[in-house]
């Protein structure tokens, strides 16, 4: 009687073992399982990460060239037509002032390139064009026309002015004999005296008849 109940324990510890080796097995497969998925499924990604082989030599050089192309066909194509004006800036760098002047396109320069354009308009530099407007600046390094010079012209107390080009011009010659001021007066006259306004002017050439 004691054999058939060791025989029972045997047995049922058999049961027991083997059901859990059973379990331990499922578990694990299903385990390797899913990190197979997941590995197939990042491999999968990082498939449709990679750049292809066609872009991998288009290099920088390459996309500069093809910028520089169409730059240069561009460049080429570009001819001035009738609806362009140019803008002339003129810079004073004396006084600090600037002058600007817009104009229609002559009819001289209609079809030029704009390498041509530049060689007709010699001491000006070419700002930029944005759509229908050449600019187009020059420094000059005197007063603007805006001021007035109080200088001698011939013993005589004179007016001159700048004009655009930054040429002295002789505005007016006073009757004002530069022998009748004091050597300090004279030797400032020499120099130059800047007005600023014609009201300016006025005042330091009564100064002067005094």
């Amino acid at each position: 009687m004691f054999e058939d109940k060791r025989k029972g324990k045997k047995k049922l510890g058999i049961l027991i073992m083997g059901l859990m080796l059973f379990v331990a097995f499922s578990i694990s497969y299903y385990i390797n399982m899913g990190t197979e998925n997941e590995a197939n499924s990042f491999n999968k990604i990082n498939e449709n990460l990679k750049v292809p082989e066609s872009l991998k030599n288009f290099t920088k050089g390459d996309v500069d060239n093809v910028i520089n192309e169409d730059e240069i066909a561009m460049e080429e194509d570009f001819l001035l037509n009738e609806h362009h004006k140019i803008n002339y800036v003129t810079s004073f760098t004396i006084c600090g002032h600037k002058i600007e002047r817009t104009k229609n396109l002559p009819p001289v320069f209609i079809g030029l390139s704009e390498e041509e354009f530049m060689e007709n308009n010699t001491g000006w530099s070419l700002a930029g064009i944005y759509e229908d407007i050449i600019t187009l600046t020059k420094d000059i390094e005197t007063y603007c026309p805006r001021h007035f010079i109080i200088g001698i012209e011939d013993e005589y107390i004179a007016i001159y002015v700048y004009n655009d080009n930054g040429e002295k011009i002789l505005k007016e010659k006073t009757d004002i004999i530069i022998d009748t001021l004091t050597p300090e007066d004279q030797i400032m006259l020499q120099s130059g005296i800047v007005a600023d306004t014609e009201d300016d002017m006025e005042q330091k050439l009564e100064g002067f008849s005094n």
